[in-house]
């Protein structure tokens, strides 16, 4: 890696890395078109881009110039309008000029550029492109040049301008005439970053990584450039098994600081409220008054330093930029530092500290000035950290804290960090001393939380169980180590133990309090493993709300927990929509302030409604991120489902890759999952060894059943029928008595439709997967009944079996790459080719062989013959029967 941090030489392993050069030119591309078609039209003669420093304004003028000069002989010129230039009258505008002319006849250079501009146009018909960066830095001289050959329209000007700069008097002009246009060019959004992102590093980028980097620069193109240049070159930002992940946080300060003019010639006021600003974050109005004055302010904000945010009854003002806090901060000495940091804690202690946010805030600006602080504030700073979801703070404040001795609450807090971070083996040091330190009314707290290391870092379940059951010896009953009992036990594939835990603990959520959100997570988990999805989606809502109403966190932890599992449960009941909606609200809400563990773990469920929707491709990558997120931190057993889910995806879509050879599928203890075993089985199948395949499907789902894992058992088995196990199909319909919800429901019809060989019944399941948002199983399920109808004798049968063919085709082309078995196995006719299906969707919508003429440019008897040919191929004779094959139900996308 380069040490200077640029971007020049990076490469992965695989071969990408990002580009070499500058950064790719992306997410732009509707205003370039609007630049374009405004050069084109006969009243527009200039375009000014506006917007703030760094946004990619001269980035976009110079892909306009680059895209419209060229081949058809136009002449395109840029130039640079400079400060220093600015001394040098017509010095910037010297390419527009004939050779040989002097300045010291105005009027002659005037008539000679304007013959030259005039010329060239009569060659190239069309005006000169000539743009402009930094327009209000030309001298007088050469605005005064522009004029008359914009006049003209000789001459198509595009320039840049700072917001908040003059404008020079020629673009008023051409703006009151309404002969400019003046499109405003806004920061790149999160998902534009994101994008260029990937695009720059040639590869996916982490969603946490990809956030922090938007969060930094909100968008500022000049500004993610040089922190992407430093985040490299210090390792923050690295490639973790294909996918570029944050290591550490982000660099505080770029190389050499960040260049802003507004932060040069400061007065001694302004630079002092930047510096308190720099250091102790956003401070209250009332201290930025007393320190500076409200002139200071006023001139600070109108200059875009300073902005001033309202948050309930208080007003606090905050730099406008993060990056200014580094380029100020690295301008101060280490004892001016210190002496700002401590004054600002004086001046809250002597308001008295009353605010909520007061106590995090003086614990941070007195470990940051001293190394120390009152342990037992500390302790409360910790606990705020807590409740915000920020780890990184919590396991600060928690370390300082256990400088000054023994306090179970706050190893509580650092061990809860530290396992966030994989450091298992350092957690549960921590955390055990502190079980052994811990009173009556701690124990319990301790306790599951050092259960927890011990069975997702080293996956020793029986030595987390046995932490458990010392718990309940010291402290007595509680609630709070029968929910994590019951949650550990479903995890090992004992859901049946882990019911009857809960069941000496009834538990309703009408009044929220730790125990309370531990015993209904663990309901929901046991209603998923067993196969009552309805039941623990009613629980995911429950807990959701209550979480959030919860004060103490410290036996419940972050609220981002209970969503992940809402999601799970709707994914687990069918309600695919929901669930795709649940988890992205969910991740967005937690990348505020990411928590490692369950940001891999909303990755991860991502790709699982991903696959259940019918998009593999999509799937893998959510997959590839939820592992390269559990690598970084160490966490094993997350790893290993994210791997068995990668696989998975591979499988679905007819590949396998190194990775199978990673999978465990005879794991024991926590790693040893049914969907490690399912992956590993379609990996064997894509290999050619069905049955092989077959019997270790079989066999796991039989073990899931037997130990009452009924929702295993039946994705288990449902696998089976879709590659069309009649033995399976017999069975599975046993499997799903008491299981709810509408997929449970589905995979029992499609189970019955195969196993009684009913094409008839088997459409009949298509649909109903179809309406769920599953197009994938629609299109498998079509695909077995096309080929028993191909089976049955008849004409019936013939048509029905291309109708049941087409569809399917249909269905699996919305999947994208997917190539499973069914689909495979299904030689059907050919598919409508694109103005046959085009033709045929308009006719199945109710439009008449006329209007589709008219819609596509063709001829009545070319619509009705291409009609004929569809009919043909579907085995249809109307357009009833077409609308019925075409259809689309309500809310899936077409």
């Amino acid at each position: 890696m380069a040490g200077n941090g640029s971007l020049e030489g990076k490469r992965t392993a695989g071969g990408g890395g990002p580009a070499a050069g500058r950064m790719p030119f992306t997410a732009r591309g509707a205003l370039l078109t609007e630049l374009a078609e405004a050069s084109r039209r006969p009243n527009c003669r200039a375009a000014l881009i506006v917007g703030p420093p760094g946004v990619g304004k001269s980035r976009l003028a110079e892909e306009f110039l680059a895209r419209s000069g060229g081949p058809d002989g136009r002449t395109a010129l840029r130039v640079q309008a400079t400060e220093a230039a600015h001394a040098l009258p017509l010095s910037a505008l010297a390419p527009l000029l004939p050779h040989g002319t002097g300045a010291d006849d105005p009027a002659a250079l005037l008539a000679a550029a304007r013959r030259r501009a005039a010329e060239r146009r009569a060659a190239s018909g069309r005006p000169t492109l000539l743009v402009v960066d930094d327009i209000h830095h030309l001298d007088d001289a050469s605005l005064a040049l522009l004029a008359p050959l914009l006049a003209d329209g000789t001459v198509f000007l595009t320039a840049t301008l700072p917001d908040g700069a003059p404008w020079p008097g020629v673009l008023r002009a051409l703006w009151r005439e309404d002969t400019l246009f003046c499109p405003a060019l806004p920061p790149f959004t999160a998902d534009e970053t994101a994008d260029l992102l990937t695009a720059t590093l040639r590869g996916p980028v982490a969603s946490p990584a990809a956030r922090a980097l938007w969060d930094a620069t909100r968008g500022n193109a000049l500004m993610l450039r040089e922190l992407l240049r430093a985040a490299l070159a210090d390792g923050s930002l690295r490639e973790v098994r294909g996918v570029w992940c944050l290591g550490r946080p982000l660099p505080s300060r770029l190389p050499g600081g960040w260049p802003d003019s507004r932060l040069d010639a400061l007065t001694e006021p302004q630079r002092a409220l930047l510096e308190l600003l720099a250091v102790c974050g956003p401070v209250g109005l009332r201290d930025g008054l007393d320190l500076v004055g409200p002139a200071v302010l006023a001139e600070l904000e109108g200059r875009g330093l300073v902005v001033s945010r309202v948050e309930g009854r208080r007003e606090r003002l905050a730099l406008a930029h993060a990056s200014h806090a580094g380029a100020v901060r690295s301008r101060l000495p280490r004892l001016r530092a210190r002496a700002l940091l401590l004054g600002q804690a004086a001046r809250v202690r002597a308001y008295g500290a009353r605010r909520s946010e007061d106590t995090a805030a003086l614990a941070r600006w007195e470990v940051e000035a001293t190394g120390t602080a009152d342990p037992e504030l500390l302790v409360r700073a910790a606990e705020q950290a807590l409740h915000a979801d920020d780890v990184d703070t919590m396991c600060a404040l928690a370390r300082a804290a256990l400088v000054h001795g023994p306090r179970p609450r706050a190893a509580l807090m650092l061990g809860e960090a530290l396992g966030q971070r994989g450091a298992f083996a350092e957690g549960i040091a921590v955390l055990e001393d502190g079980f052994a330190a811990a009173g009556p009314a701690e124990v319990a707290s301790l306790a599951v939380t050092l259960a927890v290391h011990h069975f997702y870092g080293p996956g020793d379940a029986e030595r987390a169980l046995a932490v458990l059951a010392d718990a309940a010896r010291r402290g007595g009953p509680s609630a709070v180590v029968a929910g994590w009992e019951a949650t550990l036990l479903t995890a090992a594939g004992a859901p049946r133990r882990a019911g009857e835990a809960l069941a000496r603990w009834p538990h309703t959520a009408e009044t929220p309090s730790p125990a309370g959100v531990l015993l209904l997570q663990a309901r929901l988990r046991v209603q998923l493993a067993s196969g009552a999805a309805e039941d623990a989606v009613a629980s995911g809502r429950a807990v959701c709300a209550a979480h959030r109403a919860v004060a103490d966190r410290t036996e419940v932890f972050y609220p981002g927990r209970s969503a992940y599992l809402l999601a799970q449960a709707l994914l687990e009941a069918g309600h695919l929509e929901e669930a795709a909606r649940c988890a992205r609200e969910g991740l967005d809400d937690l990348l505020r302030a990411p928590v490692p563990a369950l940001v891999t773990w909303f990755a991860w469920v991502r790709g699982r409604i991903a696959l259940e929707r019918g998009h593999p491709a999509e799937a893998t990558g959510h997959f590839r991120e939820a592992r390269a997120q559990a690598h970084l931190y160490g966490h094993r057993y997350a790893e290993q489902r994210a791997l068995a889910g990668l696989v998975l995806a591979q499988a679905y879509r007819g590949r396998t890759g190194p990775e199978t050879g990673e999978l465990a599928p005879g794991a024991a203890g926590p790693l040893r999952q049914s969907d490690t075993v399912r992956a590993y089985a379609w990996s064997l199948r894509c290999t050619g060894r069905h049955r092989q395949a077959a019997d270790l499907l079989r066999e796991a789902a039989d073990r899931a059943h037997e130990r009452g894992e009924v929702a295993a058992a039946l994705t288990l088995a449902h696998d089976l029928v879709r590659w069309g196990d009649l033995q399976a199909a017999q069975e599975l319909p046993r499997w799903t008595a008491d299981a709810q919800g509408p997929a449970a429901a589905a995979r029992r019809s499609h189970a019955e439709a195969l196993a009684r060989h009913d094409p008839d019944a088997l459409t009949a399941a298509a649909t109903a997967w179809e309406n769920l948002g599953a197009p994938l199983y629609a299109a498998e399920t079509l695909a077995q009944a096309a080929l028993l109808w191909r089976r049955a004798p008849g004409a019936r049968a013939e048509s029905a079996g291309r109708r049941a063919a087409t569809r399917a085709q249909l269905l699996a082309a919305r999947c994208g790459t997917a190539t499973t078995p069914a689909l495979t196995a299904l030689a059907g006719p050919p598919a409508l080719t694109a103005r046959e299906q085009e033709i045929a969707h308009l006719a199945a919508h109710g439009r008449t062989s006329r209007q589709i003429a008219t819609d596509c440019g063709l001829s009545v008897r070319t619509v009705d013959n291409t009609l004929g040919r569809a009919y043909r191929k579907l085995g249809v004779t109307n357009r009833t029967a077409l609308a019925a094959v075409l259809a689309t139900p309500p809310g899936i996308p077409a």
